[in-house]
């Protein structure tokens, strides 16, 4: 870490001459470093990420506040819903992973349309890893689109586990390893008091073009010191068919923004990394078990 608060004033001094009108203004998040060979198994076992320290990275319920109901930063009734989250990456496959611990007093998935994700508990990630406006860039020839979002109402609800957008055929499913995957786990009542806990990873594009061909979408080359856009949301139902309990984002305007100025950090020399290279606690057979359970809904 001794070059990561030289990192931040640099941030700070880069995006001083850059319109890139990101919220809050002068703040970052921060992702952390995972080294080759502490890469995080995607099976919603968590543990990985538990050497990984609060501060800088961990972006704890002081950071959300819900623009449905003018509900300012730090306002989440923790009663109701609890959420922390921690974003990594890393340098040699240029992956995002994200973990995160959502406590609700009630878990809501049981949407009639299985696509309405958004009528259901949900997790929303945006990201914009070039900062740019989307639009027809004449050096690319070609319309495209740059934001990209990963929405996720989970279990599934008749096989549907969200959206993607864009929703090009090879970004749709999660089991096709190309350009994201995510796994769940969960403690206490499945749809009642619980805490479910999200792991995923994204290969994040510089841009998609507007024909969706994947061979023209290049994956961005993160390095260390590299400001990306992004936010994410937690929607939060009690009761099906009523609208929002609360619509918690770190972005303060709210829905399907990347707006949030993420950081690639260093490697952080602090971190023990020894014990979270060991394979993921939960055994191949209890996966599948509990993936089982949620094939059935």
């Amino acid at each position: 870490m001794r070059r990561l608060w030289i990192l931040i004033a640099l941030g700070v001094i880069g995006s001083a001459g850059l319109a890139w009108g990101h919220y809050p203004p002068g703040e970052f998040l921060f992702a952390v470093q995972f080294p080759d060979n502490a890469l995080p198994s995607v099976d919603g076992n968590t543990s990985e990420w538990s050497v990984i320290p609060k501060i800088p990275y961990e972006v704890g319920n002081d950071k959300y506040s819900d623009a449905v109901y003018s509900r300012k930063r730090g306002e989440i009734d923790v009663s109701d819903l609890s959420v922390r989250q921690l974003v990594g990456w890393n340098n040699s496959n240029n992956r995002l992973y994200l973990m995160a611990e959502v406590f609700d007093n009630v878990h809501n998935t049981d949407r009639e349309d299985p696509g309405q994700f958004w009528a259901d508990d949900a997790w929303e990630i945006y990201i914009n890893p070039t900062h740019d406006d989307a639009g027809d860039d004449q050096e690319k020839g070609i319309p495209y689109t740059l934001k990209q979002s990963f929405n996720f109402g989970l279990p599934p609800v008749g096989g549907n586990w969200g959206q993607n957008l864009p929703d090009f055929q090879w970004r749709v499913d999660p089991n096709n390893d190309d350009t994201w995957n995510i796994a769940w786990t969960f403690e206490g009542e499945e749809f009642g008091e619980s805490t479910y806990f999200y792991e995923m990873w994204i290969q994040p594009l510089d841009f998609i073009p507007e024909s969706g061909d994947r061979q023209e979408s290049p994956e961005t080359d993160l390095e260390e010191g590299q400001i990306i856009a992004m936010s994410w949301t937690f929607g939060d139902f009690d009761e099906p068919g009523t609208t929002y309990q609360g619509f918690w984002s770190t972005s303060p305007n709210g829905c399907c923004r990347a707006d949030n100025d993420l950081v690639m950090s260093e490697m952080d020399d602090s971190i023990d990394w020894g014990e979270s290279a060991v394979s993921s606690a939960v055994e191949t057979d209890t996966w599948g078990r509990i993936k089982s359970q949620f094939s059935e809904k």
